[in-house]
C-alpha cells in the first residue's frame, strides 16, 4: 500500500512543472571617484539580478554610489546567460 500512495505521489510531483522566478533590479549608479569629472554622462542605468548590497561590493563598493530605481519580478531561470526581463511597465508601453 505505500508503495502505491509514494508511486501516486512521485507521479503528481513530476507531472507539476517547476516556476522559477528571480528579481531584477534597476541602479543609476556613479562613479565616486574625486579626479572624476562630476557630470550628469558619467551615470549609467545598470539592469541587474544582484541586490543593491550585492551589486555595490561587486561593482567597486564605496567607490561607486548606487540608487536603486525600481525592481521586479521576472520569471524564468537565470542561467545559460539569459538577458534579464523587461520591466513590465516597459512591455505595456510597446
Amino acid at each position: 500500500m505505500n508503495k502505491k500512495i509514494f508511486a501516486t505521489l512521485l507521479l503528481f510531483g513530476l507531472s507539476q512543472a517547476a516556476q522559477a522566478e528571480y528579481r531584477a533590479y534597476q541602479y543609476i549608479v556613479k562613479s565616486q571617484d574625486p579626479f572624476a569629472v562630476a557630470t550628469k554622462s558619467n551615470a549609467q542605468y545598470i539592469v541587474s539580478t544582484l541586490n543593491p548590497q550585492m551589486f555595490k561590493s561587486y561593482h567597486g563598493g564605496n567607490s561607486v554610489s548606487i540608487d536603486l530605481m525600481r525592481t521586479w519580478i521576472c520569471p524564468g531561470y537565470t542561467g545559460s546567460r539569459k538577458p534579464v526581463c523587461d520591466h513590465p511597465y516597459d512591455k505595456a508601453a510597446q
